[in-house]
């Protein structure tokens, strides 16, 4: 599995705030902080208890991981920030300075925990939190440290007895979406292609890649649905059974990631290919376009049914059509007129082999390099050797 899969305490830290999400959380919040409120207006010594539901309120999420991420985060923060400025407001007036003095430090010291956005602003909110109530004796302080401590604690239970279900759909939805998109934009870069009909300046880039660029950055909202179904999963008591499906899941998306950076490239290579002044490219666009369409086709396709007889019959479809473009140019150029439009039938050549397999247990996707261009120059060209070599 990919990096995502593994979420560790460092992982917890940096949990963010996924929102309500549906209605059955936002009743569970709500049920947590009254347990919470109630609880503390019978068992703490504080004269107004508020830090204990404030802190439920806080730290109920979506998922028992993010829960306790967001305790650990918020409780410690929390109770540096009450700890601190209890101290603080009982030996400083109050005043306009004192309050300036102590929201900045307790920011610059919040920019140095190891946390989200979210915990690390606890610690000033709690210092506010307790300026406006003033300073107190001993026990008052100590209990204000320890109601945090209890809407914690209270938070995880609450999550721990009725937790949500496992949060699936939201990867399987951008998992979708990125595929279709990965799809659309090999149609694009087919229909572009040889369509202009005067060169493109030299600073002037194709249509197509504005979505080529849009992709990279669709990688992060992939990633970002990922990591939310594996946090729903995990410490989940409701969870048991959905390990394979997760593990499905991760591989479907690691494999979606592989085959968009190779898409990517192929797009930038065709760019700088096509559509430019000088000698027109040895494989003509009416050439390329079937091929780049059938590529989107047998991509989708493997997305959607998996590998079977179909998707094979596309791909040794392609093969054959690789092969003929490759006889076809290298009989009316020269190897080395070609070389540039080999390296582009090799490209594709590279990712109808990526994605007729379809997904599987393959290694960390940082593994494989994007837009590094003697990297698959290299590996294309190998790969028109052995078609030249086979024909």
């Amino acid at each position: 599995m990919s990096d995502t899969s593994t979420l560790g305490f460092s992982e917890a830290l940096q949990t963010r705030n996924r929102g309500l999400g549906s209605v059955s959380m936002a009743v569970r919040v709500a049920v947590a902080t009254t347990a919470s409120y109630f609880i503390a207006a019978r068992v703490s010594g504080s004269l107004l208890p508020i830090f204990a539901p404030i802190t439920t309120l806080l730290v109920v999420q979506t998922s028992p991981f993010s829960t306790l991420g967001m305790t650990a985060q918020r409780v410690f923060g929390t109770g540096l920030g009450v700890a601190a400025a209890t101290i603080y407001v009982s030996f400083v007036p109050i005043t306009w300075w004192s309050v300036f003095l102590a929201v900045l430090v307790s920011l610059l010291l919040a920019r140095a925990l190891p946390f989200g956005v979210a915990g690390q602003l606890q610690l000033p909110l709690a210092t506010v939190f307790v300026m406006a109530l003033g300073p107190g004796d001993l026990a008052v302080d100590l209990w204000r440290v320890a109601d945090v401590v209890m809407g914690g604690v209270i938070g995880v239970l609450v999550v721990f007895v009725a937790p949500p279900r496992p949060q699936l759909g939201a990867a399987y939805d951008q998992l979708e979406s990125f595929a279709a998109e990965i799809g659309a934009l090999l149609d694009s870069v087919a229909s572009e292609t040889g369509s202009h009909r005067l060169p493109l300046p030299p600073e002037t880039r194709h249509a197509f890649i504005a979505p080529s660029r849009a992709l990279r950055e669709r990688t992060a909202g992939v990633l970002d649905a990922m990591t939310g179904a594996i946090e729903s999963v995990r410490f989940n008591p409701r969870a048991r059974g959905v390990g394979t499906e997760l593990d499905l899941l991760d591989q479907r998306a690691t494999w979606l990631r592989r085959v968009a950076i190779q898409t990517r490239g192929l797009g930038g290579a065709i760019d700088r290919l096509y559509d430019r002044a000088g000698l027109a490219p040895a494989l003509p666009p009416a050439v390329l376009a079937p091929l780049l369409r059938e590529l989107g086709t047998l991509i989708r396709l493997v997305d959607r049914d998996g590998v079977d007889d179909d998707t094979h019959g596309i791909d040794v479809h392609l093969g054959q059509h690789l092969t003929a473009a490759v006889s076809a140019t290298t009989e009316s150029h020269s190897v080395a007129d070609a070389l540039a439009s080999l390296s582009i039938l090799g490209r594709i050549d590279h990712l109808r082999s990526l994605a007729a397999p379809g997904p599987s247990a393959v290694e960390d996707i940082e593994a494989a390099p994007e837009d590094t261009v003697e990297e698959a120059t290299r590996t294309a060209t190998d790969r028109v050797r052995r078609m030249l070599h086979l024909r």
